[in-house]
């Protein structure tokens, strides 16, 4: 999943040119949060969203350009 990950992450910044990148996860989903952990994210917010179960605490996760491109090289 982190290799798939990373390659969605570059096709973010390198192909649509995109320069920051956030992504919201729910806590449950720790395998999700330790994804964007090992990816140098950080975490910007936690709020209630509403997911498919029903409303449940929410964080919401950034990277920039240059955050990712300098983890990269």
């Amino acid at each position: 999943m982190s290799e798939a990950a990373d390659a969605a992450t570059d096709y973010w910044f390198d192909v649509l040119k995109r320069p920051v990148l956030r992504a919201p996860k729910a806590v449950a989903n720790v395998a999700l949060i330790r994804i964007s952990e090992k990816q140098g994210m950080r975490l910007v917010a936690t709020t209630e969203k509403e997911y498919r179960g029903g409303m449940m605490p929410s964080q919401l996760w950034e990277i920039t350009a240059e955050e990712w491109r300098a983890r990269r090289c």
